[in-house]
């Protein structure tokens, strides 16, 4: 269960639903309820989840009271989601809503060497690390 200031981890094998559970956590997807054929509306949901801190939370997310911010598990697919050229820089001052904190981001993830390189020139470690400090610098509840 998510709860504000706290750390909530989602472990388990692949194809389980940790990445599914975090979209719809996030209100990216619609809980189907086990019902594949005929998807209930937002209604039907927050009515299945009366009285359970799951309803409030469910509320926030569709009033739109919470951001949240989900961290692309295929950092591979990163540089193509780019158009034309940008640097790590570039792209951390354009996600930048946690002024405070950009520097020691840029430190903590070993970035220093990186900020004026091109994304698309990035290695696997190097897009990971920058995926992190994108979700980082920006302000979100989750």
């Amino acid at each position: 269960m998510p709860r504000a200031g706290q750390v909530l981890g989602l472990v388990g094998t692949n194809g389980i639903g940790k990445s599914t559970a975090l979209k719809i956590l996030a209100g990216k997807q619609k809980p189907n309820l086990g019902r594949f054929d005929e998807p209930p509306d937002w209604q039907e949901i927050l009515k299945y989840f009366r009285g359970s801190e799951l309803q409030n939370f469910f509320t926030k997310v569709l009033e739109d009271n919470i951001k949240a911010l989900i961290k692309p598990q295929y950092v591979d697919h990163i540089p193509r989601a780019i158009k034309g050229k940008a640097t790590v820089n570039e792209m951390l001052d354009g996600k930048l809503e946690r002024v405070e904190s950009k520097e020691e981001i840029i430190s903590v993830l070993d970035l220093q060497q990186v900020l004026e390189r091109d994304v698309k020139q990035l290695s696997g470690g190097e897009l990971q690390r920058f995926a992190i400090g994108m979700s980082c610098v920006q302000k979100a509840n989750m």
